[in-house]
This record gives structure tokens, C-alpha cells and sequence, in this order.
């Protein structure tokens, strides 16, 4: 029997999956397992699967073949600590997500988390070091720091339909 959190958890990764796709105008799809297929422990995996079979197990969603170097993560969770973006201090939760993606991501990926917190909204987590190409239309953000490495925090979906064209061209 499937647990709520699994089936919220699902939820999230199909609609994450039809509002790429809408965005993009590609058929992007839920991933039947997750990133650890290859992650932590299970990384030594990644040298025997071909191109196809890495990119459907890397993580939630499985980009088109025209973005086939976009790895998305999807979380949902109940509640969020937004306000500790405003204190100066790491946030557990975000630290781990980026740790699980940098497990599994391998230098060509432009990857990104894309998290939705109940009732509150959907984000992005994004390292700014593959996003160069943010400018001043986007607007409200956060700047997160982990292990000295920046990453954007933002409203996922504008995030996404902003800066379209350039993740297009990111990701092929």
C-alpha cells in the first residue's frame, strides 16, 4: 500500500512533468524510480548505463531527448523554514536535497530542484553557476550558500517561463 507522503510526493513529480512539457512544448515524463537508482552509494552505476538508461534514472522527471542534459529533482513537503533565508544560517533540508542532486548530476547536466510546500507554492533551487544568464527580470529571489556555492531560490513555474529559451539552450 502506497503512503500518503508517496502519493503527494507523485502528484507533484506528474504535475512538475505537465507544466514542462506545456512550457517547453516537449513531452516530458514522471520517472518511475528516483535518483538514488544512481546516487550515493549506487553511483558506481552510472559508468555501466548508457546515455538513454542514466537519463530516465538520474531523478523525477525524464526530459525529452531535444533537453536530455536537464536533471530535475521534485520534493514536496508540508512546511518550509522560509524565514531562515532571512537569518544567515544553512537549511538542513535544502542542504540535503543539493547533496543528494550533486551525488547524481555530472558536470554537463543544468540541473535544478524544483520543490512545492503545501498551500504556499512552488520553487526552484537552482545553482547559479550553471544560470548565468539571471538578470534583473527576475525579480523577488533568495540567494542560498552551500559549501560556497550560490544557488537562486525562486518561483518555480515564472522561473521556468522567464528564462525558457536560455534552459532550452542550457539543456540540449
Amino acid at each position: 500500500m502506497t503512503s500518503k507522503a508517496k502519493v503527494k510526493g507523485n502528484s507533484w513529480e506528474r504535475e512538475c512533468a505537465k507544466g514542462l512539457s506545456k512550457i517547453f512544448g516537449y513531452n516530458f515524463e514522471r520517472c518511475k524510480g528516483s535518483g538514488a537508482f544512481v546516487g550515493g552509494k549506487n553511483s558506481i552505476r552510472k559508468i555501466k548505463l548508457s546515455e538513454t538508461q542514466l537519463v530516465s534514472s538520474m531523478a523525477d522527471i525524464i526530459p525529452p531527448t531535444e533537453m536530455k542534459n536537464m536533471v530535475v529533482e521534485c520534493k514536496f513537503y508540508k512546511d518550509f523554514p522560509f524565514y531562515m533565508f532571512l537569518q544567515n544560517k544553512s537549511i538542513p533540508l535544502i542542504d540535503s536535497w543539493i547533496e543528494q542532486q550533486l551525488d547524481v548530476v555530472v558536470d554537463m547536466n543544468f540541473w535544478f530542484i524544483a520543490f512545492k510546500i503545501n498551500r504556499v507554492g512552488s520553487y526552484i533551487v537552482i545553482p547559479e553557476k550553471i544560470c548565468n544568464f539571471i538578470d534583473d527580470r527576475i525579480g523577488n529571489h533568495s540567494i542560498y550558500y552551500y559549501n560556497n556555492e550560490k544557488y537562486i531560490v525562486s518561483e518555480f513555474f515564472p522561473f521556468i517561463e522567464l528564462y525558457k529559451n536560455e534552459i532550452l539552450k542550457k539543456s540540449a
